[in-house]
């Protein structure tokens, strides 16, 4: 009866957080001296069968990174100014590519499609106009609005009190994005190497604290 009633708590948890809606797009601004890649997914047709509820590895330089994105969902990445390959790949096996010569300050929008002629899936550059109006529909990948301090791009851990996550969960809308946007910079700025592990944890303190 015990594990009955756990597997029925289990189920009931993963229901509600697929129900749940993501943390909505919001604009950000390249770090300095840096470029700033959004990958995403447009929200695809349910009358029609496709993969789109598959997840989609993301690679950098043939690098895995913990990032995947689905349809309605995008990621940010603040890459150094180099010339640079991004890849997704689908069911670890088909992989497009786009490679890009990043410059300080640049923002590129690179988008996800499937549903194509023969099940094909796609992965491309678009114009900025059109990446700003479709990614403004998706949600941050592995996001869900009743706990935004837990969907920093699944990277960054942030434990707070029972009282904290309460708040969180009675009044979502009055929650700081602003701290989870720090957080996410702080993070970028440790994977460039801009700063050392130490200063990160210190960094992170300070704004979950704050």
């Amino acid at each position: 009866m015990k594990k009955i009633k756990t597997l029925f708590i289990v189920t009931l948890l993963l229901f509600i957080s697929g129900c749940a809606d993501k943390v909505p797009f919001k604009a950000q601004e390249p770090l300095e001296n840096a470029s700033l890649v959004y990958i995403y997914m447009p929200n695809q047709s349910e009358a029609v069968e496709s993969y789109s509820y598959q997840d989609y590895d993301i690679r950098i330089n043939d690098k895995r990174v913990e990032q995947k994105i689905k349809s309605g969902e995008y990621v940010a990445f603040h890459l150094k100014p180099n010339p640079i390959t991004l890849s997704v790949v689908r069911a670890q096996i088909e992989e497009q590519i786009v490679e890009l010569n990043l410059k300080a300050g640049e923002v590129h929008y690179l988008r996800v499609r499937d549903n194509l002629e023969n099940g094909r899936f796609a992965f491309e550059k678009v114009a900025n106009e059109i990446g700003i109006k479709e990614i403004a529909k998706t949600g941050l990948a592995g996001s869900v609005m009743e706990d935004v301090d837990s969907a920093i791009n699944d990277l960054i851990e942030v434990v707070g009190s029972e009282k904290e996550k309460a708040q969180t969960l009675q009044a979502p809308s009055q929650v700081s994005v602003s701290k989870t946007d720090e957080l996410e910079k702080a993070y970028k700025l440790k994977e460039q190497g801009i700063i050392t592990e130490e200063e990160f944890k210190t960094l992170k303190t300070q704004i979950i604290t704050k």
